[in-house]
């Protein structure tokens, strides 16, 4: 059985190589509960939902992993993500990882323009 380490490092690898369907049949249980700030789904069709969502927001966006943590079953990543349309800042996930799959994730970022996010470093 993986660990919900190996399962977390597999999660992050393959959404970087932008494999989510290798992603959801080996890291996401079937009945995985999705949580953000505007939506509450269930399934493999909801981390679907989201990924399209995020891809729209943030074309072809460099991500950078700022803190990854995992303890027992959770797992926690703080992250950015940057592209030609919005940058992502404060994004934090979490995760419950029970079983060698992910049963649950919530996700948190915010969109900001390139004038926006050079304000936020000014300040």
């Amino acid at each position: 059985m993986r660990t919900p380490e190996d399962v977390f490092e597999d999660h992050l690898r393959l959404r970087i190589e932008g494999r989510l369907e290798d992603d959801l049949s080996r890291n996401y249980a079937d009945d995985v509960v999705l949580l953000t700030s505007n939506s509450q789904m269930v399934g493999h069709d909801a981390i679907r939902t989201s990924a399209t969502r995020l891809g729209e927001q943030l074309p072809e966006a460099r991500f950078k992993f700022l803190s990854k943590r995992v303890h027992g079953p959770y797992a926690f990543l703080v992250w950015e993500g940057r592209s030609s349309n919005f940058n992502a800042v404060s994004g934090a996930d979490s995760f419950v990882i029970r079983d060698g799959k992910i049963v649950f994730q919530s996700i948190h970022y915010l969109l900001v323009d390139d004038e926006a996010l050079a304000g936020i470093k000014r300040g």
